[in-house]
């Protein structure tokens, strides 16, 4: 142990305060939020007559073992198919994906290649296909982006159409990111009880007070005419979180919707998982700095409360992951200082109110969300099993989120670093839809 001369150990102290009166703040903020999510959701339009025009754009690198139930489930839409079409970018495939992928519907293929140095991931080739055809594209109203290991549900077209003829004002409509295999790990239902907390407690709650849709990797709607007017131009490996702070800096709209779900594969393995969150990490952190002064500009433009709220938000979101570099800043400071322990203010002040607001992030909310969203999970189980499932996906949420820290931490130190070598997700699980 040290002691830190007085000036510097003053200078410390303040840096303390300060970023801890930000965490509870930004802790506060959302628990409240959370809360408004308790409303059932409910409609806000009628089912509406097929109209829009959707086109599925599904990125697959060596996917062959789950492409296949995901174009079936995309061709099972209860949806006009004259109204549908979609386009497999095989990303420089070593395997079956676009052989298989042919076999199915007639979907188009687009095989991708790569020359020397090329920038590499999702979002690139995404990108590359744009720009290479938009004579196709521009066909349609909407373009609905999926992963090669998603299934969609059958109503999933005519809730987003019905929603958008209703409220045209969207340019991007997310839907309910659910689970596809939720009970073959711990940590798979670790995601799961996280995803079932989150489309309500932020999603629908965000919903609810006209804020725009925290846009996922997967399951959302984009308006052509969006991309044709502003482009497609990923910068990082979080191309979905680049949407949601532009659209959201331009003042466009974006919503959510709690009917069209789509399910993926959740990572069963903390290798597997780590690799997927510290690129999670990387993008998100990477938006959060190269963003934050054109979402503090974007707050002083002359706007609505609703509009000024959404951006106030959007820049809060964008240091989501803040409190666990505070928390390893926080044990470092000790270490050095153990003195430095009487300056944590949730300590003195701020501790009942710490401790409302984690008794409701981690018992109330959970507990609730678990067993209304989980519900379809937990439909055929007996009593006995609806318990011990319960208790496991509550226990596999403070295990998921624990062991997410450590990726947030690693994103936080490595958000610099060129975001063009993308570490594929493997998935392997053969659910289908029927099993759905």
């Amino acid at each position: 142990m040290f002691t830190l001369p007085d000036l510097l150990f003053k200078g410390v102290s303040m840096v303390i305060l300060i970023t801890s009166i930000m965490v509870f703040f930004h802790l506060g903020f959302y628990t409240l939020l959370a809360l408004i999510g308790l409303k059932k959701p409910k409609r806000t339009y009628e089912i509406k007559s097929d109209k829009n025009k959707f086109l599925f754009i599904v990125p697959a690198h060596n996917e062959e073992k789950v492409i296949q139930n995901c174009l079936e489930s995309i061709s099972r839409l209860d949806y006009d198919a004259q109204l549908v079409n979609a386009v497999i970018l095989a990303d420089h495939c070593e395997d079956r994906t676009a052989e298989i992928a042919r076999s199915i519907n007639n979907y188009t293929v687009y095989e991708n290649t790569y020359a020397e140095g090329d920038v590499r991931g999702k979002p690139h080739v995404i990108g590359k296909y744009l720009k290479e055809h938009r004579d196709i594209w521009l066909k349609y109203d909407f373009i609905v982006f999926l992963d090669a290991d998603n299934l969609v549900s059958s109503n999933y077209l005519k809730e987003i159409n019905s929603q958008s003829i209703a409220q045209p004002e969207y340019m991007v409509i997310q839907g309910y990111l659910d689970s596809k295999n939720i009970g073959e790990s711990m940590l798979s239902r670790g995601y799961a009880a996280a995803y079932f907390i989150t489309n309500r407690a932020i999603q629908y709650s965000k919903h609810l007070l006209g804020w725009n849709a925290s846009i996922g990797g997967t399951g959302f709607a984009l308006r052509t005419d969006y991309i044709e007017q502003y482009g497609w131009n990923p910068k990082s490996y979080t191309e979905d979180f680049e949407i949601q702070v532009e659209l959201s800096i331009e003042g466009k709209k974006s919503t959510w919707n709690h009917f069209a779900k789509v399910y993926d594969e959740k990572p069963n393995t903390l290798v597997v998982s780590h690799v997927q969150r510290t690129r999670w990490s990387q993008g998100h952190w990477h938006i959060a700095f190269t963003k934050t002064g054109k979402q503090l500009l974007s707050l002083v433009k002359p706007q609505g409360i609703v509009s000024w709220s959404n951006r106030l938000e959007t820049l809060i979101y964008s240091y989501s992951m803040f409190r666990s570099v505070w928390l390893l800043f926080l044990f470092m400071l000790v270490a050095i200082d153990v003195r430095l322990i009487s300056q944590l203010p949730y300590f003195f002040s701020f501790f009942w109110f710490w401790l409302i607001f984690e008794t409701i992030n981690y018992i109330v909310i959970p507990f609730t969300y678990i067993i209304q969203e989980g519900k379809e999970y937990m439909g055929n189980f007996n009593t006995s099993k609806k318990i011990s499932e319960f208790f496991l996906l509550w226990v596999g949420y403070f295990y998921s989120t624990a062991v997410y820290y450590f990726a947030q931490i690693k994103g936080f130190f490595t958000w610099f670093l060129p975001q063009n070598h993308w570490q594929k997700t493997e998935h392997t699980s053969q659910v289908s839809s029927d099993d759905l």
